[in-house]
């Protein structure tokens, strides 16, 4: 027996994990060597999705047993504990009691039951919650229930634009893993590598591309997620799409081309970028405003400068 999760259990063996113990004992090593690392909450989320590819499942007495550690982990947790905003909150679990296995877990009953019993309804509300507050315990639950991976909410999200907005790129893998599909669309016509372009999450995008997400695509204004890039200032993700091959000149409807954007907000280093890489500083949108005229107009002094540096675009 772990003499330290024991002392973690309140110095009693009541809730102890023999089933664990006994049958997978590096498991358990493993859990109680990561108890106090960031390593310990995907661990966990990986050992409770039991339908990965040559693994059949734990035992319901083992599965209970793995369940019961991730919550009391949770809510030991110490509520200052500096982390990031959406990462899985100490606060979920704050008044979770060890109780009898019986009362908590029936062995028996399939995973949607333990949803019931810790208060989460197995509802497309309740999984975009989980994915909003980066409920990994919870996650792995509505996985393992075999949820729809690409249901939809009111906005048109997939579970999977929602992680990418948010910047999570372990529920962006374990989506992508049980068949998210990468390239679907919202109400916008905006993909889930539109939405990590948007809030700049370049891990996020890197992952999204990785699996095959169209870079190109665009949406129902006609933005690419470059596009989306420029106009966020995010320069990071534009450079990961310019390395990925992207379109530098595609328009949006209103003939806006990445380098209109940033143009037109002064936003120098995607200017940069852009037109070192071959952007068309020549193209004019449907008002007939090439980004030098829109750096006039808008009286971007700085990149006024850089535009006319470039050759054949002259002032």
């Amino acid at each position: 027996m772990d003499q330290r999760l024991i002392r973690i259990l309140g110095g009693t063996t009541e809730h102890y994990p023999y089933a664990l113990e006994n049958k997978y004992p590096r498991i358990l090593e493993t859990i109680m060597s990561l108890w106090d690392h960031d390593e310990i909450d995907p661990y966990f989320m990986e050992l409770m999705v039991s339908d990965r590819e040559g693994r059949g499942g734990f035992p319901p007495d083992v599965a209970a047993n793995i369940m019961r550690l991730s919550l009391l982990h949770a809510a030991q947790e110490k509520p200052d504990k500096i982390k990031d905003i959406w990462d899985a909150s100490a606060t979920a679990f704050v008044n979770f009691k060890p109780q009898p296995l019986t009362e908590w877990i029936n062995p028996t009953d399939t995973l949607i039951d333990a949803l019931q019993k810790i208060n989460l309804p197995c509802t497309p509300a309740a999984f975009f919650e989980a994915i909003e507050t980066g409920n990994r315990t919870a996650l792995a639950l509505f996985i393992d229930a075999k949820i729809n991976t690409d249901i939809r909410d009111n906005r048109g999200w997939t579970p999977l634009m929602a992680a990418a907005f948010r910047g999570q790129n372990e529920i962006i893998d374990l989506l992508i893993r049980h068949g998210a599909e990468i390239n679907a669309i919202d109400s916008g016509g905006n993909t889930a590598l539109h939405w990590a372009a948007f809030s700049g999450h370049t891990d996020c995008a890197r992952q999204l591309i990785a699996h095959s997400a169209s870079i190109d695509l665009r949406n129902h204004f006609g933005w690419t997620p470059l596009i989306q890039a420029a106009a966020r200032n995010h320069a990071e993700v534009l450079s990961l799409l310019i390395s990925s091959g992207v379109n530098l000149d595609t328009c949006a409807n209103d003939g806006y081309t990445a380098l209109h954007k940033a143009a037109e907000l002064g936003y120098g280093e995607i200017a940069q970028l852009l037109l070192a890489r071959g952007a068309n500083p020549d193209l004019a949108n449907s008002e007939e405003n090439t980004p030098l005229k829109l750096a006039i107009k808008n009286k971007q002094d700085e990149m006024v400068k850089l535009l006319t540096s470039v050759p054949n675009n002259p002032a």
